[in-house]
């Protein structure tokens, strides 16, 4: 990544000048701090061996989202708690998409994401709710970009293989109807 966007051409610089408008700030914003992160000239801590009394210096990192190290830090610490606190059931992983013609609706009205996402969520619900009586687990993310780093919005879920019936009871499922979730206009 860093050969990308700190290549000695400054392609990154060229494509900012170029589509600035066209870019959302906080992509712009990320991207710098993606370029600065453990650069000491950002300010650095000093570290001294009270044995040896060798001297380190170590940069201050950026703490960024798109940051390749320090976000992945995060999401394996995410990872790792949801594996421990969450996941001690089975679970299956679900993804919704749109018709690529509505995409370009999508990226003119970006707060549409989080209803997409929350839509998404309620057709699994009600499923569960309607033909097992049961509430499942859902964690659910948006992503807005596909594999070829097009914008293509999705929601990505994991559902437990079973839920909470109204008296409390764990009641276990096995199996999500793809047939009933695939192809279907939910609107």
């Amino acid at each position: 990544m860093k050969r990308i966007f700190l290549d000695e051409h400054q392609h990154w610089d060229a494509f900012v000048e170029k589509h600035k408008e066209h870019m959302r700030p906080n992509v712009i914003k990320e991207v710098q701090k993606f370029r600065g992160c453990g650069d000491p000239r950002n300010g650095f801590k000093i570290l001294v061996c009270e044995g040896c009394h060798d001297i380190r210096r170590v940069p201050y990192r950026c703490k960024g989202r798109f940051c390749t190290t320090c976000s992945c830090g995060e999401t394996e610490e995410w990872s790792r708690v949801l594996m421990e606190d969450v996941l001690q059931v089975n679970h299956r992983h679900v993804v919704f998409t749109i018709d690529e013609g509505l995409w370009r609706v999508f990226l003119q009205h970006r707060k549409m994401l989080k209803e997409f996402m929350d839509e998404a969520v309620r057709i699994i619900k009600e499923h569960f709710e309607k033909k097992h009586k049961i509430t499942p687990g859902i964690i659910a993310g948006v992503h807005t970009f596909g594999s070829r780093l097009n914008f293509n919005p999705h929601v990505h879920m994991l559902v437990t293989m079973g839920g909470m019936k109204s008296n409390g009871e764990w009641k276990t499922y096995d199996y999500v109807p793809f047939e009933m979730l695939s192809g279907k206009p939910w609107c």
